[in-house]
């Protein structure tokens, strides 16, 4: 593949028990009040016009690995040890970044100015979730699409995560991906525009090392305090 595939990715469902896990609310023991329930109903009715995945993506030939870097035929090369120990073994790697666009983010900005505060919250976990179940979305269908050709996939990796130090490997990615095509771009410091963003790549091969039933989450610091360890594809929201 010798370009970057773009795809519009159809918006999944999202239930109002999954935001409210994204905010972090337990109400196992006492159900949220009747206006908390409406003010995120009423949310979650009004996000689909605010959210559009889009993902785009790019397989690369696998030419070698060190310690702590993995070398792309053709390409860059990518610094996580734990990149190397997951996908070192693999023929190829996938990179992909996937965006649920800009009009989530202003929406939140104007609910924050309206002094709206618990919409704002609401909308932000929301955009979060919209943005990890696109993602499981992609990730079953490339999985698929190896396994027909027989081909076993590794779990998602990502710089940005407590397991991969530093943000340069995002602009890496951005930058080979050339993912301004579906609207994202980078600050200074590497923090992908729009914030519902990421950026991540995934091994590929026949002698894969085995990490079944394993995300990245297993191997994130922040697991047993991040919401979105649930959603195991994606913890960045």
């Amino acid at each position: 593949m010798t370009e970057s595939v773009v795809q519009e990715i159809p918006l999944p469902e999202v239930t109002l028990e999954e935001v409210f896990r994204a905010e972090g609310a337990d109400y196992s023991k006492r159900p949220p009040r009747p206006s908390v329930v409406e003010i995120h109903n009423q949310v979650l009715r009004q996000d689909a016009k605010h959210v559009r995945p889009v993902l785009i993506w790019r397989e690369f030939a696998i030419s070698g690995a060190e310690e702590q870097e993995l070398f792309l035929e053709k390409g860059p090369k990518l610094k996580s040890s734990l990149l190397v120990k997951v996908a070192g073994r693999a023929e190829k790697l996938v990179l992909l970044a996937m965006t649920i666009g800009s009009a989530l983010d202003n929406a939140v900005a104007d609910y924050n100015q309206a002094g709206k505060i618990l919409e704002s919250f609401a909308l932000d976990a929301a955009g979060s979730i919209f943005l990890a179940k696109s993602i499981m979305l992609v990730i079953a269908e490339l999985e698929d699409k190896y396994k027909v050709a027989g081909m076993s996939t590794t779990f998602l990796l990502g710089p940005g995560h407590s397991y991969w130090s530093g943000l340069d490997d995002v602009r890496t990615i951005i930058e080979t991906l050339k993912a301004e095509q579906i609207g994202i771009t980078l600050t200074d410091s590497n923090l992908m525009i729009p914030r519902k963003s990421v950026a991540m790549v995934m091994g590929v091969g026949h002698n894969l090392p085995d990490f079944k039933g394993k995300t990245h989450c297993d191997f994130c610091s922040l697991q047993k305090t991040c919401n979105m360890n649930k959603f195991a594809q994606n913890c960045g929201g």
